[in-house]
């Protein structure tokens, strides 16, 4: 395992579990590349994915809380992706989290009595924002997942990132077009209003206008402001220490200087005579000249320190003045948000103003652009659309290939983009004039259907399975939560989806769960959940599985006996297929 391997990726570092259902206490490290889990039935394997599950925002069950306990609680550390995504950033903007080692913790606690607390790095938060957080980080397969995939929104989003550049140029301008079409819709509805409202919007425009001119606020200038009324209120402490670094260093009696430039003669004298004291000489010029100069920086300073500043009340005047104006025209948010709000509206206001005074000749000037807009904006939509049917048809080919090699033969796989054709002006969106539907039949004559209803727990997680594997390379996810991919399959099958595992994982983190040694040797961490009965309470344990211990497991999974000789033979014969 490199330790490239998907570096500038998001992932699961660690998985931390406690009371839930068997599992008493649990601390799971994970690592890049492929991570598998394995252990006896009842064991508890699905309760790592239920963990997970449950900090993505699954629904809080008192039954998950383990007997004898009174609550149950889950946490995952995600290291954080080199280059987030615009959803990310927007998350970590709104929520602003503590970040350590560029990692966030996601927390989830349920009592006895069904009642859910959720935390984000410590910080108290709600179940939904944890599931936009683990939307972003990780993807869930499996009958306890999220199944984010099966949503329209999620599926055209990752046949934007299957397409390439080519699908990220043509979003970006469709956006920059729609923006512009939304603007002049906006402003053209404005001038429809009654000329009562008109009237008032005027007079409330020129007012903000009038407030803005008079104050001329600057979004970036309150943290400024605010340094200015910290230092005007020490100005006369900051002097006397001004005062005292240049007494100290140049007073005729105590000054520091003269006696170092006694010091720097003396060493420059030892060094005329011996030539082991140069370098002594050289660093005594060196301090002395240094603090020299800092003596004369620091008199220069102390002559006129604080006379540029403003008198504190009119700091603290300004200061009122711009936090006044701010909640007049700013909305909500901070002071800074609210003048860099204001700011912005400041800069349309003037057109606002000239559109609703401008008569019929004004409204038709905009009608025009508008029409213009919209022209472009239908241009940006076609040209978008055609990438992504395009894209479509390669990533329903590589899908089906994938499937046949998942001992799926019959089974069919659609990406079909349907666009509106002749759009009114309220059918265009932020993503554009398309929806994206992925179908699926296990049958060959079987009818295509939603990927949510037409796949069984088994067949839908060998089918994300491939739809990931293809569409990887560009997807922003760093982590790929598998379970029951292997269910009903075996032999030549279980190996080809051990191999497509491990092809996933080589530029990210697939964790799977498995009762198959086909696709456990594949593991570049295998993981072991241990099951030990005392009395009527269950504990499990898990362990990291190395050497000898993990070729009893790969034999215990053949044959149910990990002692066996012929069994740990053909483990042996397995794990060096895996490592080959």
């Amino acid at each position: 395992m490199g330790s490239s391997r998907g570096s500038g990726r998001s992932r699961l570092n660690e998985l931390s579990i406690r009371n839930l259902g068997v599992i008493e206490e649990a601390e799971i490290e994970f690592v890049p590349g492929l991570n598998v889990l394995t252990g006896e039935t009842g064991a508890g394997k699905t309760m790592v994915v239920t963990a997970l599950s449950l900090i993505a925002g699954a629904k809080s069950d008192s039954d998950l809380v383990r007997l004898g306990s009174e609550r149950l609680s889950v946490a995952g550390n995600f290291k954080l992706p080199e280059h987030r995504t615009a959803t990310l950033d927007s998350l970590l903007s709104e929520q602003e989290p503590d970040i350590e080692d560029n990692s966030i913790i996601l927390t989830r606690i349920i009592n006895r009595d069904g009642k859910s607390k959720a935390s984000l790095s410590g910080l108290p938060t709600t179940s939904a924002t944890l599931a936009n957080f683990a939307d972003a980080l990780i993807e869930i397969h499996g009958q306890h997942g999220t199944l984010s995939l099966t949503k329209s929104s999620r599926q055209r989003e990752l046949l934007d990132n299957y397409a390439g550049d080519r699908a990220l140029a043509a979003v970006s301008q469709y956006k920059h077009a729609f923006e512009i079409f939304c603007e002049l819709k906006r402003r053209l509805l404005d001038l429809d209003k009654s000329e009562s409202s008109r009237i008032s919007k005027i007079q409330e425009l020129e007012e903000f206008l009038k407030d803005e001119a008079k104050l001329r606020p600057k979004s970036n200038e309150v943290e400024d402001l605010e340094r200015k009324i910290a230092l005007s209120e020490n100005v006369e402490e900051l002097r006397v220490h001004l005062g005292e670094i240049v007494s100290t260093l140049t007073s005729e009696e105590i000054g520091a200087l003269g006696r170092i430039d006694r010091a720097r003669r003396a060493f420059n004298a030892l060094a005329a005579k011996d030539k082991r004291f140069l370098e002594q000489a050289k660093r005594a010029d060196n301090s002395f000249f240094d603090l020299r100069d800092l003596a004369n920086e620091s008199a220069a300073l102390l002559e006129s320190f604080g006379e540029d500043l403003a008198p504190l009340d009119d700091l603290h005047a300004r200061k009122s003045a711009l936090r006044s104006f701010a909640k007049k025209h700013g909305g909500e948010g901070d002071l800074t948000e609210q003048l860099l709000r204001a700011e912005e509206r400041a800069k349309a206001a003037k057109n606002e103003i000239a559109d609703l005074c401008g008569g019929e000749e004004r409204v038709e000037v905009l009608k025009n652009e508008f029409i213009n807009s919209r022209k472009v904006l239908l241009d940006k939509a076609k040209t978008l659309s055609a990438v992504r049917v395009e894209a479509a048809s390669r990533l329903t080919f590589s899908v089906s290939q994938e499937l046949t090699d998942l001992a799926m033969p019959s089974a069919r796989f659609l990406c079909e983009v349907t666009s509106r054709s002749e759009p009114k002006d309220d059918d265009f969106e932020e993503t554009g004039l398309d929806d994206v539907y992925m179908k699926f039949s296990a049958h060959q004559n079987g009818e295509l259907l939603p990927i949510s209803k037409a796949a069984s727990g088994g067949e839908l997680s060998r089918l994300m399975l491939a739809i990931e594997v293809v569409a990887a390379g560009n997807s922003p996810l760093g982590t790929y939560l598998f379970d029951e991919v292997d269910s009903g399959i075996g032999g030549k099958a279980a190996l080809e989806v051990g191999k497509r595992l491990k092809k996933l994982a080589a530029d990210s983190q697939v964790i799977v769960v498995t009762h198959l040694p086909q696709v456990a040797i594949w593991a570049d961490r295998h993981l072991i959940v241990n099951k030990d009965s005392s009395g009527s309470i269950s504990e499990s344990s898990v362990s990291i599985a190395t050497g000898e211990e993990r070729e009893s497991e790969i034999a215990r999974m053949l044959s149910g006996i990990s002692d066996s000789e012929h069994a740990q033979e053909h483990a042996r014969e397995l794990l060096n297929l895996g490592k080959a």
